[in-house]
């Protein structure tokens, strides 16, 4: 029982089928059936330079800022690749949201394998040479690109962020701290947002004092072969596929051509290529949960209390009806948002993106505690996903913002928002 809101984004756009199977059929190759943490762990970043071969990197690729195309080749090739079972430019999100539900299906840390991922700000936002060189190596090569927004006094207060790039004229020199963020290992590059301000203004603004939270936002590309750009890991709970730790920035010297976008386009960076990607992470979760129910009605099918079959005993069935509808109501609004950010570009809904990512976390939560409790004494163990699974959706509930604030970005745009008589949710357009 694959979605039945994923077949429905297919119907409607049957041109993305090719590319599923493509997907799939990696996964089947590469990441048969769903990872437990009794089994050997799939090597991941092995995995991603594998779909870079494959082609399964670059097919979300944004537009540069002035207008060209950041995939291979031209309108003609990239109407061929299309046509050959590849991704239509005007689908680029659908799809990454595609891959990211195939790829959570599997193991939530099998969210790295497919797309640009954070290099995505890097293309749309960099100058040629930065856009060249991650290119290069996110796309052609299969590195990964990570993102250094949170600090550990702060966590998602971007207002509160210290890090601060001071311009020098010809350079910038970052320091600071970031932590705790993924990725601290194996990540080529990192998109870190920080304040960029003048020497005389380094000289007077207090770090910790309220000075700086008046200092808008910007982003960098910061290569990690950089001088000056030291790392420190620490233990997850879960998603341990990959790394978690520390970024530390000491007088790190970076030419300013660095900068995505211009100074203070921090913010805007950040809501328009984070409200996209919260959804990415709620699909991988969504697909985990699928799965997971699929795993537990198999299992209800099978076991019995007494003469009963477990599936009939209506408390079962209640509860795997109401963890089914939730993981498909969520899973429709977020393919549903992914549609109108297709349409409307940097008009997204951050709000409602926002809060489709925490419903969806939850839900998918909820499903799979539901799903090991039903398995009894077996899905605590290690042999059975459903604890891997319950670590690293607890996991993506704190990720790219926790989701209690997540909840509050919705209530303050309909409590604040100019448009007081809005429908709560849009409606798809035919």
């Amino acid at each position: 029982m694959i979605s039945s809101e994923f077949r429905a984004v297919l119907s409607r756009y049957p041109a993305l089928s090719g590319f599923t199977s493509r997907v799939t059929d990696f996964l089947d190759a590469y990441v048969a059936g769903p990872v437990t943490e009794d089994a050997a762990q799939p090597p991941w970043l092995a995995l991603r330079k594998r779909a870079a071969r494959a082609g399964l990197t670059g097919f979300d690729l944004p537009c540069t800022r002035d207008g060209r195309a950041g995939g291979p080749g031209g309108p003609a090739e990239r109407e061929a690749e299309a046509a050959a079972g590849g991704v239509p430019p005007d689908l680029r999100r659908v799809a990454q949201g595609l891959a990211m539900y195939l790829a959570g299906r599997r193991d939530c840390d099998a969210r790295e394998v497919f797309s640009t991922g954070h290099g995505a700000m890097a293309l749309r936002y960099g100058t040629p040479g930065t856009v060249r060189a991650v290119r290069e190596r996110v796309v052609d090569r299969g590195e990964l690109a990570g993102v250094a927004s949170s600090e550990p006094h702060s966590g998602s207060d971007l207002r509160g962020l210290r890090t601060v790039a001071v311009d020098h004229g010809d350079h910038l020199l970052l320091s600071g701290r970031k932590g705790l963020i993924s990725r601290v290992e194996e990540a080529s590059g990192f998109v870190v947002f920080c304040k960029v301000i003048a020497p005389e203004q380094a000289a007077v603004l207090a770090v910790d004092g309220t000075e700086m939270r008046e200092v808008p936002l910007s982003a960098l590309w910061v290569p990690m072969d950089t001088a000056g750009v030291l790392t420190e890991t620490a233990a997850p709970l879960g998603l341990r596929g990959w790394s978690l730790g520390h970024l530390y920035f000491d007088g790190v010297r970076l030419a300013k051509d660095r900068l995505l976008g211009a100074p203070g386009d921090g913010r805007r960076i950040f809501d328009a290529h984070f409200s996209g990607w919260r959804l990415m992470m709620a699909l991988v979760c969504l697909g985990a949960a699928t799965a997971t129910i699929e795993e537990t009605m198999a299992r209800a099918r099978q076991r019995s209390v007494g003469r009963t079959s477990l599936a009939n005993v209506p408390s079962v069935a209640s509860r795997l009806g109401t963890a089914a509808a939730e993981v498909q109501a969520a899973t429709a609004w977020c393919f549903s948002l992914l549609e109108r950010i297709e349409r409307e570009g940097d008009g997204v809904d951050v709000a409602a993106c926002s809060a489709a990512k925490a419903l969806a976390t939850d839900a998918s939560y909820r499903a799979v505690d539901i799903g090991l409790q039903l398995h009894g004494s077996d899905g605590y163990t290690r042999h059975t996903p459903m604890e891997k699974r319950l670590r690293d959706i607890r996991g993506l509930r704190i990720a790219d913002g926790p989701n209690d604030a997540l909840y509050s970005v919705l209530a303050h745009s309909l409590l604040v928002g100019p448009h007081p008589g809005a429908p709560l949710v849009a409606q798809r357009r035919p």
